[in-house]
């Protein structure tokens, strides 16, 4: 049966596009976040790499605090002076830069490295899990892929192509729901008032803060576009014209 395709199959052509375009986007929406964050933590140990810095970092290695209690001009990069505090030891301030909140900003770089403190728990946690939404991105991207093929491969199997279509969107709302619940829009939001860095490392803050609401409303639209499609592949299968036959 040829002819022209119906609304059903123009609907289902364009949820089927926008739900591995959104997959797509979130997918590289999670990576650039994970990649500022990473960048966050280049310089608070060892030399510096970059132009994002901290107004308090740890010292070098040949002044390590666990070990040392004396300030010398070798304990800290250029730039830096070293401190010693009672609390965690020797570290590092920035000679240009004053944190707006130096304690938090002292919890968030862990000066003792031991991290004993709720900031520095909770960046962790927020580390760990932007890892996994990165993950179960890509496998929401994999997802909608076989749905995809098997509009071509297994039109008639209903049941695999709407199963296809719940587990999809299951991962994207885990990936949403993970890194919401590990307390990243606080966080962030903590860290950009805390002001830890010098211009460019509260620049880095923000791109980061923004690449992460656009992945999770990215991410959300995906969920929504995978969970729409599945009482139409329920229904209608992999057919763009006509029922399956199912047997």
């Amino acid at each position: 049966m040829g002819g022209r395709l119906g609304i059903r199959a123009i609907v289902q052509i364009f949820l089927t596009g926008m739900t591995l375009a959104t997959a797509i986007t979130a997918f590289a929406f999670a990576f650039m976040f994970e990649k500022f964050m990473d960048e966050m933590l280049k310089n608070l140990q060892g030399e510096l790499e970059t132009t994002n810095l901290p107004c308090i970092r740890n010292t070098l290695d040949a002044c390590d605090s666990a070990v040392q209690d004396e300030c010398y001009t070798y304990c800290c990069p250029q730039g830096y002076f070293c401190a010693r505090s009672p609390i965690v030891g020797l570290y590092c301030q920035d000679g240009t830069t004053s944190c707006g909140n130096h304690n938090w900003c002292r919890d968030f770089v862990d000066i003792p490295r031991t991290c004993p403190t709720v900031v520095c728990k909770t960046h962790r946690t927020v580390l760990r899990v932007t890892a996994w939404s990165f993950i179960l991105a890509a496998v929401g991207i994999v997802m909608d892929l076989v749905d995809i093929i098997a509009i071509f491969t297994l039109p008639d199997a209903v049941v695999f192509k709407s199963g296809v279509n719940i587990f999809s969107s299951l991962v994207k709302w885990i990936a949403f729901g993970a890194i919401v619940g590990a307390g990243t829009t606080q966080f962030l939001a903590e860290l950009a008032e805390a002001k830890c860095y010098n211009d460019d490392g509260m620049q880095l803050v923000a791109d980061a803060g923004g690449m992460f609401l656009s992945y999770c409303a990215v991410q959300v639209m995906s969920g929504i576009c995978s969970l729409l499609l599945a009482p139409l592949s329920a229904y209608y299968g992999g057919k763009l014209q006509g029922v399956p036959y199912v047997k």
